[in-house]
């Protein structure tokens, strides 16, 4: 008897046993959402799983797809991944495992994690990437665009191959890389 209300614990001494994770506030399924800025509809996500945290974090554990749209709600672009987290307080979204962008001429990106900076529509990494067009196929390290993948940068080329049988490239288009 004496041993069972002799034993007391503050919380401290609970915390120190075991880290708790933090629970989500709200779970959604099946998810369709809307983002518009200044009464335009810019992007649309899905996404089959959505945690949201009472840091207004949200969490996209099963994947998502991200669509950028045009001024009539046509897609020009879209994001997908494995795993999604919108951080709200930096205004960004990281997309990893088996990230793909597509834009409208199907250009394909392809890498393990791309960010999205919502107030500049910026995507970038700093992780290898490939790129895969019609004619061409790029691989580097670190890349930049604008949210709907028409106008890129890649940092570092670390390596091209050319699809088409004259193995030469289209040297005006190489430029606007």
């Amino acid at each position: 008897m004496i041993v069972l209300f002799s034993c007391k614990n503050t919380i401290n001494e609970v915390k120190e046993i075991g880290e708790f994770e933090e629970l989500p506030m709200k779970e959604s399924f099946d998810v369709t959402y809307l983002r518009s800025l200044n009464g335009r509809v810019g992007n649309r996500l899905f996404a089959p799983l959505v945690y949201q945290y009472k840091n207004k974090n949200t969490i996209m554990p099963n994947g998502f797809k991200l669509e950028f749209l045009d001024s009539n709600l046509v897609p020009t672009a879209y994001l997908e991944a494995k795993y999604g987290e919108i951080i709200s307080s930096k205004g960004l979204m990281i997309a990893r495992d088996s990230v793909i962008l597509v834009n409208f001429k199907k250009e394909e990106l392809y890498t393990e994690e791309l960010i999205w900076q919502q107030d500049s529509a910026k995507i970038y990494t700093d992780k290898y990437i490939k790129i895969k067009r019609k004619d061409v196929v790029i691989h580097g390290k670190g890349f930049e665009s604008n949210e709907d993948f028409s106008q890129y940068t890649i940092k570092k080329v670390t390596g091209q191959y050319y699809l088409n049988d004259d193995f030469g490239g289209n040297d005006e288009e190489d430029e606007k890389l």
